[in-house]
């Protein structure tokens, strides 16, 4: 995004000052790909291997090159590229049930509820980590538990409105308008009702009921 607005503005510049326009930048390119086997140059390696050459060019024309080995004979340039990529995430995961999951502040001695802790932690990891996969929501496993528990959470609040077996649930908008347009008399016994629920609640949060 930074090096599109300073092309633009070098572009402006150049038409201000009546200078040609400055040359284009060398297009992103896709890693390169090539693949040897039977690799036998490794010394210390007594099985043939597979190396896969990657050349990358970014945006400003820097070639990078990095090679890949595997002890493979069958998986293509691209699936062992793939494959590759995953040590990454795991190393990305890896830090997050270990540093943000509480697997360190179990300061418990027994053997068993240590087992527990250590078990049960990466187990509700990788059950967040299903639920994300399944709702689409990939783009939170990166966050903290926190994080992912808050956006993951209801954000729309109803009101639910019960009457002879039924019951209809309305938006807090809806809701406040319909309250907003009821006449007299009920609009007393209503609001009587209101304020009766709300110390109700407010004497339910100062003695909350032992488990």
């Amino acid at each position: 995004m930074i090096r599109k607005r300073e092309q633009t503005r070098q572009r402006t510049l150049a038409a201000r000052k009546g200078l040609p326009p400055p040359p284009p930048p060398i297009p992103y390119s896709p890693a390169l790909l090539g693949i040897a086997r039977g690799v036998t140059s490794w010394s210390g390696c007594k099985v043939p291997l597979t190396a896969v050459v990657n050349r990358e060019i970014d945006s400003e024309g820097e070639i990078h090159d990095w090679v890949l080995v595997t002890t493979s004979s069958s998986f293509s340039a691209q699936h062992t590229c793939a494959t590759y990529s995953l040590r990454t995430a795991i190393e990305e995961r890896h830090p997050q049930y270990k540093s943000f999951w509480d697997i360190p502040r179990m300061h418990a001695c027994r053997f068993s509820l240590v087992l527990n802790q250590v078990l049960f932690v990466p187990l509700a990891y990788t059950l967040i980590e299903a639920h994300l996969f399944l709702r689409r929501r990939r783009e939170l496993n990166r966050t903290t538990r926190a994080r992912t528990l808050d956006m993951l959470g209801p954000t729309v609040q109803v009101v639910a409105v019960y009457y002879q077996q039924r019951f209809c649930l309305l938006l807090l908008p809806e809701f406040a308008a319909i309250l907003s347009e009821v006449i007299e008399p009920a609009r007393t016994k209503l609001l009587s009702k209101m304020q009766q629920l709300k110390r109700d609640l407010y004497h339910l949060l100062r003695n909350p009921r032992p488990p």
